[in-house]
């Protein structure tokens, strides 16, 4: 029995015959809400700059011992891959520091056209760093990491304490995530669908 099944769910968790009043709902209209809305400090993530680039340590782990990889976006979905490869794959790109017998750690990697190409794609302001939540895909039973470019936690400026302060523009003021019909669909990925690799990030 999956234990995402509904039947399931009802039956061993909810005891419905304690409930006094049961209402039907439709999910219809319902969002899901975002996982960049909460905090996820040991979740893989990675911050762009409008001239650098930096995958955490969270995310580096997803992929013990590897020390280069290629970065897949598509620009009409929006949508940016990690791809795990060997140093002498084409426009393989090393994105650690360390590996052999030193530590593996994270590293900036800086990438002004790269990153003013993706902000121009993104409409993004330059004055920002951007962060994105990553989540885990498969493609022909390759295992890579995905990025959605349009979901992302937004850092401005704090001039009273020196930190960065979340902050989200007004339009999405009435926005929680993706509807629920969705949602199940949103993460699904095929490599021969419009996705470029990145070539040189200088």
């Amino acid at each position: 029995m999956d234990i995402n099944d509904s039947e399931y769910i009802l039956n061993n968790n909810i005891p419905l015959g304690e409930i006094e009043e049961q209402e039907i709902i439709d999910l219809s209209g319902y969002q899901v809400t975002k996982g960049e809305f909460f905090a996820h400090l040991r979740e893989p993530t990675v911050t762009i700059w409008k001239e650098r680039i930096k995958f955490n340590m969270a995310c580096i782990r997803r992929f013990p011992g590897i020390t280069h990889i290629q970065l897949l976006v598509h620009p009409e979905q929006k949508r940016m891959i990690i791809r795990p490869c060997v140093a002498d794959t084409p426009d393989s790109l090393r994105w650690v520091s360390g590996g052999g017998e030193k530590e593996i750690k994270s590293k900036e990697m800086t990438c002004r056209v790269f990153a003013l190409k993706l902000f121009d794609l993104m409409k993004w302001d330059g004055t920002y760093r951007y962060k994105l939540l990553g989540k885990p895909a498969v493609c022909d039973k390759e295992i890579l990491f995905l990025f959605k470019l349009t979901d992302f936690e937004l850092y401005v400026s704090n001039t009273t304490n020196k930190r960065r302060a979340p902050y989200y523009p007004e339009e999405l003021k009435d926005y929680f995530g993706i509807p629920v019909i969705e949602h199940e669909d949103a993460y699904k990925i095929d490599l021969a669908d419009g996705y470029i690799t990145t070539g040189g990030m200088s």
